[in-house]
């Protein structure tokens, strides 16, 4: 599955019934819950305006006038969804994560096992360069409210999971030499560089680096320590 692929499919899950589990993440982070499927509809374009704006705009340069002037819908109508822009902006995170969560799975789950990581990495940095502005307005919100990045952490969790899956059923595998607390951990150490550089940009490396995504998958192969060198890219046969 290529980048273009995975842009395409993102309308096409955000557009999809939400699942139960959304439902209630929107609870959780203080959406006011909608009784009616006329009321869900007007939240839910709401929210994928904000994803949208908060795309292209830092969140907190945005007014509930602008939200409400790009849903086309009235002030009262926003605040009988949500009561306060901070919470449409949880309910924006919840949504990031119910469309990146499925189309980053089904590529571990879909690819030839030796394509996963190449693939999965250059997805995620191309994903946080496109997105550096919504990421960082979501970082600054997690800050005062760690509930909101839960659906992130889900995400994260899933697709460490989902490779998990694909490793076992590699037929040359040792099951006994595979420690599964580093493949987690490996997850991990990707997300935390992702999110270290789009926000701190440490250096010497950078997202824009054309050897940024080769050098993180280089460090996640290192970290899981796989005994399969012939299956994982970037891994030699004596597990150098």
């Amino acid at each position: 599955m290529d980048k273009v692929r995975l842009i395409g499919n993102a309308r096409r899950v955000m557009e999809a019934s939400l699942a139960p589990d959304i439902e209630d993440d929107l609870t959780r982070v203080g959406v006011i819950p909608a009784q009616q499927s006329r009321s869900r509809t007007l939240r839910d374009r709401l929210i994928r305006e904000s994803l949208d704006i908060a795309r292209k705009v830092p969140f907190d340069e945005v007014s509930i006038n602008d939200i409400c002037a790009a849903a086309q819908c009235s002030t009262g109508a926003f605040y009988s969804r949500f009561p306060d822009k901070i919470t449409l902006f949880k309910a924006v995170m919840v949504f990031a994560a119910a469309e990146s969560g499925p189309l980053l799975e089904r590529l571990v789950r879909d690819e030839d096992f030796a394509h996963i990581l190449p693939k999965l990495m250059a997805a995620q940095v191309d994903r946080y360069m496109r997105q550096k502005t919504f990421f960082r307005s979501a970082f600054k919100v997690s800050l005062d409210c760690e509930e909101a990045w839960e659906p992130f952490r889900r995400n994260a969790r899933n697709l460490a999971a989902a490779y998990i899956d694909r490793v076992f059923g590699l037929p040359e595998l040792d099951r006994s030499s595979v420690n599964v607390d580093r493949i987690r951990f490996a997850f991990q150490v990707m997300y935390g560089v992702l999110n270290n550089t789009l926000i701190n940009r440490p250096g010497p490396f950078v997202l824009e680096s054309a050897q940024f995504a080769r050098l993180l998958e280089e460090a996640v192969v290192a970290t899981m320590d796989l005994p399969i060198a012939e299956a994982v890219p970037g891994k030699s046969h004596d597990g150098a």
